[in-house]
């Protein structure tokens, strides 16, 4: 009898859990897209799965991941001839639906039996952040990664020896699994009063089992820490005040503006040795997040590992309270409006920034791969790209053209030899570029995240090259795509010396202008640009082109044609100066000059699109 209904219990805890599974699984289907950043990995798969080794560029050895297990996994299945992105997505979401379940195993050690219901909260809340479901389906590494570090916990609040084991296993998908068992192991030391012999096994472990991965690093690689940590890291006072806006945004999304964070530290007394672990674990590792200066990418993606643990400890926290003042069937009825109400709240509240940020992500994957069509077709592969988002542009561009990372991650000297340049300002959190030794690598295209108008610092930081400004010409992308219309191509050999302007204070107003004349607002932008050309360099001729483009929109033609004429009297080059004096003479009835233009327009671009 007791068996039985031990076992209704069960049957109903688990049905419960499956409904919240399967919600979880809509919500990845209906937030279905590709993350920029995984088509990294997927380089990295085609280049290992070909016979090029695990590098990025073929002959550059750069660890330019962070999650080697899972581009091993990966591979395999590439081998198997299955397709790498779908293969990713479903072992994502799959991963998803183990933390779920592994969620509700590590909750319900905390609640007794009677108090059952309890223990499908957690889960429920960790549904109803679409941040969760948002970067199981991206691609990338995070589920699989949340997944083995709740193993970890699991194993060692069960008191299993082999939470080393999946610690290491964690080390091996981000580097972060390595944090994660230092906290283990502090915690056992210094709360559980451990003897420290008793805690060498575990550590003997966890250092075996990742020796031959560390080795293989610093013989392959020269080097035990990935780049991306060189290039994207920092401890300074400027990641941090990142780091603190980057946690913010997490308070407001899912914190309930720090509550979360308050509730189980009014009730620490009350915690046994586990509730404490998990408190270590949240509060040291949002620690962590802060000082490295956050994510560079949105939704939350560095929070997501200790997400779980603090919906756990939120429950436990509301339960205490609720048992305290409230009994019997009433704490049940109030427990559930408390916490549906709180997963309403993560779910509606970020809703519509995560959509706008899933839609940028594919409008980026969508674009670069029409540039990367377009200059298949009339380049073919034998060329060099340089770019501030390398995932997918390099993924569809296949791995016998170069891609550059204009920000480091895939380039050993950039990552560790940073440029200094004063009054360059940016939202991007990637501050860490070199300009002239880019640019000393003449990469045949230069790609940046927004068409002509520079965005992150290593773009801006390239106006401020003569090189730049003398040698590469913007060429305009056939009519259709949206994002990226324009890429910057190299004229040829640059016999001049590289000469830095030393004042960066006309990149912001010339920024600002770009951005008003992208959006129709003219006269703002012709005041604008008019200040960048009045204290920038005397050969920057794109200035002009874009003064005398706004005017050319307003149809005060006479001061468009005097500024086209002078951003040609610069470069010649200006092919976009060209083609707006061509719609200028052509309106005007001037055959001979519209002729003239047309002429010029192809003899520098054959490939125009008219």
């Amino acid at each position: 009898m007791y068996l039985n209904i031990s076992m209704n219990e069960s049957t109903r805890n688990y049905l419960i859990l499956l409904v919240i599974i399967i919600i979880f699984v809509v919500q990845c289907i209906f937030l279905n897209f590709t993350q920029d950043d995984a088509f990294i990995s997927y380089r990295y798969v085609e280049n290992f799965t070909s016979g090029n080794g695990l590098v990025f560029n073929s002959g550059e050895r750069v660890e330019g991941y962070t999650n080697f297990l899972w581009i091993i996994i990966l591979s395999l299945f590439s081998k198997l001839s299955f397709n790498i992105i779908v293969t990713s997505k479903i072992l994502g979401v799959a991963s998803g639906c183990i933390c779920l379940f592994l969620l509700y195993k590590v909750s319900s050690l905390f609640f007794p039996k009677k108090d059952w219901f309890f223990s499908l909260f957690p889960p429920l809340l960790l549904t109803a952040s679409s941040a969760f479901a948002y970067w199981s389906i991206s691609g990338l590494e995070t589920a699989f990664f949340v997944m083995m570090v709740l193993l970890s916990v699991h194993l060692y609040i069960s008191y299993s020896r082999l939470w080393a084991v999946t610690c290491a296993v964690s080390a091996l998908i981000r580097p972060e699994g390595a944090l994660i068992f230092g906290m283990l192991f502090l915690y056992k030391l210094l709360f559980e009063k451990t003897p420290p012999r008793k805690s060498l096994f575990e550590l003997g472990e966890f250092v075996l089992l990742l020796l031959p991965f560390l080795i293989f690093k610093l013989v392959y690689y020269g080097d035990i820490l990935p780049n991306p940590f060189y290039a994207k890291t920092g401890f300074s006072r400027e990641y941090v005040k990142s780091g603190l806006e980057y946690f913010w945004l997490f308070l407001q999304h899912y914190g309930l503006w720090g509550l979360v964070y308050l509730i189980p530290l009014f009730l620490y007394k009350s915690l046994e040795l586990r509730g404490r672990l998990l408190m270590w674990l949240v509060y040291l590792y949002t620690l962590y997040v802060i000082l490295i200066g956050g994510d560079v990418l949105q939704v939350h993606r560095f929070f997501l590992p200790i997400l779980p643990l603090l919906c756990l400890l939120v429950v436990w926290g509301v339960r205490n309270f609720l048992v305290k003042f409230i009994h019997g069937f009433r704490t049940q009825t109030v427990a559930s409006f408390v916490f549906l109400s709180m997963s309403a709240i993560f779910f509606l509240f970020p809703c519509k920034w995560i959509r706008s940020v899933r839609a940028s992500e594919r409008n980026l994957v969508e674009s670069t791969r029409s540039i990367a069509d377009y200059l298949k077709k009339y380049y073919g592969d034998n060329f060099s790209i340089a770019t501030t988002t390398i995932g997918s542009i390099s993924c569809y561009l296949g791995t016998k053209v170069k891609v550059i990372d204009m920000l480091g991650l895939t380039d050993r000297y950039i990552s560790r030899n940073p440029e200094k340049n004063e009054g360059i300002t940016a939202t991007w959190k990637e501050r860490k570029y070199n300009t002239r030794y880019l640019l000393s690598l003449d990469p045949d295209f230069i790609l940046f995240s927004t068409g002509y108008k520079p965005s992150a610092p290593a773009e801006k930081a390239l106006l401020l090259n003569s090189k730049f400004r003398e040698n590469y010409y913007i060429l305009p992308m056939p009519s259709g795509h949206t994002e990226f219309r324009t890429i910057f191509k190299r004229k040829g050999e640059y016999i001049k010396e590289n000469k830095v302007f030393p004042d960066p204070q006309f990149i912001d107003p010339f920024c600002e202008g770009v951005y008003l004349q992208l959006r129709g607002r003219y006269q703002e932008a012709i005041r604008k640009l008019e200040k960048a050309a009045s204290v920038g360099p005397v050969d920057f001729a794109w200035v002009y082109w874009l003064i005398g483009e706004c005017y050319y929109q307003v149809e005060d033609y006479p001061s468009a044609e005097r500024y086209l004429k002078s951003a040609i009297g610069i470069d010649d080059w200006s092919v976009m100066a060209h083609a707006d004096l061509l719609g200028i003479y052509q309106k005007q009835g001037r055959q001979k000059e519209a002729s003239e233009e047309s002429r010029k327009i192809l003899f520098y671009d054959p490939d125009f699109p008219w």
